[in-house]
């Protein structure tokens, strides 16, 4: 019995393994949406903090070795939050402008740094970099950091104060949190996050930086946050499910007799069904700004 299962188990990977090459970075970019959202920001950025993340983890991993691209991807995705956050409860711009403003100046950045940074990029060099990422470790983070998350939002007082941070800042307020700095907290992890996924996507997968190469990713991610109800878990499931279709149509693409433009379509029209169909229910305070003195 040991023998059939193990036997099962093995030829079940050439199946789940393009499946979690294509969600991993939709599983992190998701759980920091559902971190972001829970302490009611909507962080429609982001997609910029992925794109920024990619950008700067490349460059830093070419630079300056593996570790310091992983943590400067990192790190940019959590500077990208933080200004999406300054622009939202200090200068009070609309959350979901704010959002759209930072993705459009992002992929706009990252192209025009690119021409310059790239110009002369020496492709050996860039193999060589890819072959050094170790793929596996973003395979465990795509499981481990949803159920880390999960735990934390449930079990410990930090997550607690962040919930009721998203259902009513007032009560929170009157608790005596801070409820300026518990959404600072929560929308620079939601970067940081981020900026990993992003990093997974150009020192990983492709092991090389492309115009606009996140593609509407931080948008599912979003779409997997909704569908998951504002839950980790929930979230990477989901996640998982637009990772799998989106490696069905790549490799339908030129066997199916179908437009590739059709196949390639088919897991946005999924996430906008499921994140309207589900009727998931928001914290009750998502979106809503709180005022700097009263923070």
């Amino acid at each position: 019995m040991a023998d059939v299962a193990t036997d099962s188990i093995i030829a079940s990977v050439p199946f789940l393994y393009p499946e979690l090459r294509q969600a991993v970075p939709l599983v992190l970019a998701a759980c920091g949406g559902v971190v972001s959202e829970r302490a009611g920001v909507i962080n429609i950025a982001l997609e910029g903090c992925m794109l920024t993340g990619a950008f700067v983890g490349l460059v830093a991993g070419q630079s300056f070795g593996l570790a310091a691209g992983l943590l400067g991807a990192i790190a940019a995705g959590g500077l990208v939050g933080l200004i999406h956050l300054l622009l939202t409860h200090r200068l009070g711009v609309n959350q979901i402008v704010s959002g759209v403003a930072i993705n459009l100046l992002a992929l706009h950045v990252t192209t025009f740094l690119m021409r310059i940074v790239f110009v002369r990029a020496e492709p050996p060099r860039e193999a060589k970099l890819a072959a050094l990422i170790p793929i596996d470790l973003f395979f465990v983070a795509c499981f481990a950091v949803p159920l880390l998350l999960q735990l934390g939002l449930s079990r410990t007082p930090l997550g607690l104060r962040l919930r009721a941070v998203g259902e009513s800042p007032e009560s929170a307020r009157m608790a005596g949190i801070g409820v300026l700095s518990v959404r600072t907290l929560a929308v620079v992890a939601s970067g940081m996050l981020a900026g990993a996924g992003g990093a997974y996507l150009s020192m990983s997968q492709v092991g090389r930086f492309s115009d606009d190469m996140v593609a509407g990713r931080g948008y599912i991610a979003l779409a997997a946050v909704i569908a998951g109800r504002w839950m980790p878990v929930g979230a990477a499931a989901a996640a998982l499910v637009f990772g799998l279709l989106d490696s069905v149509q790549l490799q339908m693409q030129g066997t199916a007799g179908l437009p590739p433009e059709i196949l390639r379509m088919t897991p946005y029209l999924v996430a906008i069904v499921a994140a309207f169909a589900l009727r998931s229910k928001p914290p009750a305070a998502l979106g809503a700004p709180i005022e700097p003195s009263r923070s």
